[in-house]
């Protein structure tokens, strides 16, 4: 009998949130905090939107959260492209 895992990452089980998704909450939340108590609203709510939007569940990748699609979309952005252009053959 063997016991196999699905993802070697760790959940916790309320809503499948891994701890990357818990310490990039807590970073979200100490920067709307700070920038709250400041007396900068319009940046602190820029902050809070930004980060509930970037936590949110996505369905058609592997990577279920959006701000791991904006990180694979920038770093196919920054790779080094290589073209290869050539006659072709008649």
């Amino acid at each position: 009998m063997y016991i196999t895992l699905k993802s070697i990452k760790k959940n916790i089980s309320f809503f499948k949130l891994e701890t990357e998704d818990l310490a990039l909450g807590f970073i979200i939340g100490f920067l709307f905090t700070i920038f709250f108590l400041l007396h900068f609203y319009t940046l602190s709510f820029l902050i809070l939107s930004g980060g509930i939007i970037s936590l949110l569940p996505v369905d058609f990748s592997k990577c279920n959260r959006v701000y791991k699609l904006g990180i694979l979309f920038f770093e196919f952005l920054i790779r080094a492209k290589v073209y290869v252009f050539g006659k072709g053959e008649n």
